[in-house]
C-alpha cells in the first residue's frame, strides 16, 4: 500500500519497481486536507505532460481534481499506471519475493547509465476562471447530496491549488514549485478548520473517515 503521504514520496522517486497488487492513491481529503508534500504538483505535471490527454488547460486539471477529490485508489500496478501514479517507465514485479532484488537492479542500472535528475517543470494553468468551473461542479454535487458541507470546503481549496492560485495566467508558464507552495498554504488553512480537526480526531479514534 502507498496511500496519502506514502504515495507522495513515491511520486517524487526517479523510478519505481511496484508489486503487481500495489494499492496507491492520494487519500488526504478523507481527513480534511489536501496533499501537502508535492502530490498535487506531481500529478498535475504528469497529466499536463501526458501526450494522450485532450487539448487545452482544463482536462488535466479536471482529471487530477477527480483523482484527488474523490480519493481514488488504484488496486493494481496497471491501474496505477493508467492513473499516472506510476509512469510508463516504472517496473512491475509479479513475485513479491523478487521485489527488492528487482528494485536494487533497477537502481544500479540507472547509476551505470549516468542518471541525472530532471529539470523542474513549468505548467500553464487556467487560474481563477478554471477554479470557478470546478467550484460550480462541487456546489452541484453538494446540492445533489453527493458531497458533504466539509467536502465542499476541502474541494474548493484543492481547486485553488490545481488551477494555479489567484495570480495564474494562461499566457505565463508557472514553475511547479509554486504549486508546492499553494499546496502547503491550502494544507495549513484546512488543518485549522473545525471540520478538518473533527475528521482527523475521528480517524484517530475509529480508523474510519468522518462524513461531515
Amino acid at each position: 500500500m502507498a496511500l496519502g503521504g506514502g504515495c507522495e514520496i513515491l511520486l517524487h522517486c526517479a523510478a519505481i519497481q511496484a508489486h503487481a497488487e500495489t494499492y496507491m492513491g492520494l487519500v488526504e481529503v478523507g481527513v480534511g486536507v489536501v496533499p501537502g508534500w508535492g502530490g498535487c504538483k506531481e500529478m498535475l505535471t504528469r497529466w499536463v505532460q501526458n501526450p494522450k490527454r485532450p487539448g487545452g488547460p482544463m482536462p488535466p486539471v479536471s482529471k487530477v481534481f477527480e483523482l484527488i477529490g474523490t480519493a481514488q485508489v488504484s488496486t493494481s500496478a496497471e491501474e496505477a499506471r493508467e492513473n499516472l501514479f506510476l509512469r510508463p517507465t516504472d517496473g512491475v514485479t509479479m513475485n513479491r519475493d523478487r521485489l527488492l532484488a528487482d528494485a536494487k537492479a533497477r537502481a544500479l542500472a540507472m547509476l551505470e547509465a549516468g542518471y541525472a535528475p530532471p529539470e523542474q517543470a513549468e505548467l500553464t494553468l487556467p487560474g481563477p476562471a478554471g477554479r470557478v468551473a470546478l467550484e460550480m461542479a462541487v456546489e452541484g454535487m453538494r446540492g445533489s447530496g453527493v458531497a458533504t458541507p466539509h467536502d465542499e470546503v476541502v474541494a474548493k481549496q484543492l481547486a485553488r491549488v490545481l488551477t494555479g492560485g489567484d495570480d495564474a495566467d494562461l499566457t505565463v508558464p508557472m514553475p511547479a514549485t509554486e504549486i508546492s507552495r499553494l499546496e502547503r498554504e491550502a494544507f495549513m488553512t484546512l488543518v485549522k478548520t473545525p471540520g478538518t480537526l473533527a475528521r482527523i480526531e475521528h480517524m484517530l479514534e475509529t480508523g474510519k473517515p468522518l462524513r461531515n
